[in-house]
């Protein structure tokens, strides 16, 4: 066996069992969000909830920051949002810091918090679709002056 799988398997266990592979259940995220509750004020919470569940602490913490959290603003971003984030991500000290953009965005929200996942999904969604309007704008202009036309 390869050190890498050694490795990963090692990693991949709780307590010397080897952990759940693939998504999450309903039944799993309800037991999540139920032993938050319970376990709250530990310093090791995420560690006992994943002995419960057979998954690695470092995934329940992200599934439940990420999309268990009651506290998640799930609606639209803003205007003032998509600037705030247009205009960090142009800053260096924040560009593709999208923990610190989530918290500078989610500071004075009276609906919820916003997760670094979402800031992360708008922004390269917004990269994507300007790359497509670019390309067929080049295309639309390549098509316009004919250049195979003009280079033969």
């Amino acid at each position: 066996m390869s050190s890498y799988r050694k490795r990963k398997s090692k990693i991949n266990s709780v307590d010397g069992k080897n952990t759940k592979p693939g998504s999450y259940t309903n039944e799993e995220d309800a037991l999540i969000i139920k032993l938050y509750d319970q376990y709250m004020g530990e310093t090791n919470k995420w560690k006992i909830i994943a002995v419960k569940l057979y998954r690695g602490h470092k995934s329940i913490r992200e599934r439940y920051v990420n999309h268990l959290d009651p506290t998640i603003d799930r609606s639209d971003f803003t205007n003032e949002e998509k600037n705030e984030i247009n205009n960090l991500q142009n800053n260096p000290e924040y560009f593709r810091k999208w923990a610190e953009i989530a918290k500078r965005i989610s500071v004075n929200r009276k609906q919820g918090r916003r997760t670094e996942l979402q800031v992360k999904n708008y922004w390269n969604s917004k990269e994507r679709s300007q790359k497509r309007k670019n390309k067929r704008s080049y295309e639309r202009i390549h098509n316009i002056m004919n250049v195979n036309h003009i280079v033969n």
